[in-house]
């Protein structure tokens, strides 16, 4: 019963990989064009960087995301795998909320 409870938990409370993709690119672009959009000076330096950090840590979390889906793609399963992209999938969250996206 607690393997069927859990099994549900983690299906319905952990988002689809491919969404969390999508989410993560529109983010970067937003962030993107945030740091585009203002004139040269200390605020657009500001903004770029934490622009950098959002879309350096999207990336890290998008190739975890496709290394653990390869192994279930391939039939198994990546425990390491998946635990980092879930971590890093965190990261990058906090990352981009930092700048605002």
């Amino acid at each position: 019963m607690r393997i069927a409870a859990l099994s549900f938990f983690l299906l319905t409370a952990c988002p689809a990989p491919l969404a969390v993709q999508q989410s993560l690119a529109q983010r970067v672009h937003n962030a993107t064009v945030a740091c585009v959009a203002l004139p040269a000076g200390p605020a657009k330096a500001k903004r770029c960087s934490d622009a950098l950090l959002c879309q350096s840590a999207a990336e890290s979390a998008a190739e975890a995301i496709q290394k653990a889906q390869k192994a279930v793609a391939a039939g198994g399963t990546d425990v390491a795998a998946e635990s980092q992209a879930a971590g890093l999938g965190v990261l990058a969250d906090v990352a981009c909320r930092r700048g605002g996206w």
